[in-house]
């Protein structure tokens, strides 16, 4: 499951930066006595923050009452090491997410910026068009395909359907890359 956690949040448009493990910190429960919760990742979003994330299988989350836990925690957990607090559960990791999310990963592990460029282009030409008819029109198959998935996960090309990205998923150029590509 943290596995699945780390490719969401690695491939989130809002997330710069990601580790694994950080260092534990310490928290009073109601009685006073003392505790030291370790995080599974500290997430750096765009806007400077830093967010501490806890991953774990919703039942049990529910069964230990863990969000109070986390609420404690949260409320002392030092600014210099988090600036707030994100519980993910298997609830907020559907299959569909995730595979998407590993696609995005594998794409961005071999940038092409002439491909992206090339197959930016063909996406501004046809404003609103499938990943399929894309990739055919390019000739290029699954470079192509690689190429819009690596834009989809930047947001230069913006999904227009909910189900998993493929070749029937269908896109269009975000309204920055229009007027970018207008130029």
């Amino acid at each position: 499951m943290e596995k699945k956690a780390a490719l969401f949040l690695l491939t989130h448009p809002h997330v710069t930066g990601l580790r694994e493990q950080p260092p534990p910190v310490e928290w009073l429960d109601m009685a006073g006595v003392r505790h030291r919760h370790t995080f599974d990742f500290l997430a750096d979003l765009k806007d400077g923050r830093r967010l501490a994330v806890a991953v774990k299988p919703q039942a049990i989350a529910e069964r230990k009452r863990f969000s109070e836990q986390l609420s404690m925690i949260a409320a002392q957990v030092p600014v210099t090491f988090a600036d707030g607090i994100l519980l993910l559960t298997d609830a907020d990791l559907p299959r569909d997410l995730v595979a998407d999310a590993a696609l995005m990963h594998q794409a961005r592990r071999a940038p092409d910026p002439e491909v992206d460029n090339l197959m930016l282009s063909l996406a501004t030409q046809h404003h609103t068009v499938s990943i399929g008819e894309l990739v055919r029109v390019s000739g290029l198959g699954g470079v192509a395909f690689r190429s819009i998935v690596r834009m989809i996960s930047v947001g230069m090309l913006k999904r227009l359907d909910g189900a998993r990205i493929g070749y029937a998923t269908r896109v269009a150029p975000t309204p920055s890359n229009v007027a970018e590509t207008a130029r």
